[in-house]
């Protein structure tokens, strides 16, 4: 049975689907009214494929920026202000963390694969809105954000590599090696 990504976008989708060709997922949307204010993103994406109404596997990812001492920047952006929290924060060493959950089925164990990439705040906004956080965000050893990156590989520095960070490499290649298992 084919997993559903949870919540996913057509641009990430693009972006796993580069990073792992043979990985097949679908896209479908959270029920209607779906919301969650967990604190952290293991959290977030577990309280997403708890809600999903689907018989065979599903999975989530949810997203955390924080400083460098650990201050979560979550409550500090909304969708109206991505620019003004750039030059707020711009060049502030940053933290961002990733977590994906996986269900297999109604009432199995919720499994968790994460993993964090350091950084600092972009000077401004760059890279599709619908990659989130990473648009927002320069990893370290880099001058683009990772929207950018995840858009254009080639920007960093030249590479085909369609994750230069590997940070959704990882994650996700854990992800599929566990599917893969069943």
């Amino acid at each position: 049975m084919t997993p559903l990504f949870l919540d996913g976008t057509e641009p990430r989708a693009a972006e796993l689907r580069r990073i792992l060709p043979a990985f097949r997922f679908a896209l479908e949307n959270l029920p209607v009214g779906f919301a969650t204010s967990a604190p952290d993103p293991a959290s977030r994406a577990r309280d997403m494929v708890l809600a999903a109404e689907h018989e065979g596997p599903v999975f989530a990812e949810a997203s955390d920026l924080t400083t460098a001492e650990g201050k979560s920047l979550r409550l500090e952006l909304d969708s109206e202000n991505d620019n003004r929290f750039c030059r707020w924060f711009r060049e502030t060493p940053a933290r961002l963390h990733v977590c994906v959950a996986l269900r297999r089925a109604p009432g199995a164990e919720v499994e968790l694969f994460g993993a964090e990439c350091e950084g600092k705040i972009a000077d401004q906004p760059a890279g599709a809105r619908a990659f989130g956080w990473d648009r927002l965000f320069v990893p370290d050893g880099y001058t683009h954000t990772l929207a950018e990156l995840a858009e254009r590989p080639a920007l960093a520095g030249g590479g085909t590599d369609p994750d230069p960070v590997g940070l959704r490499t990882l994650i996700y290649g854990d992800l599929a090696a566990a599917l893969a298992r069943t």
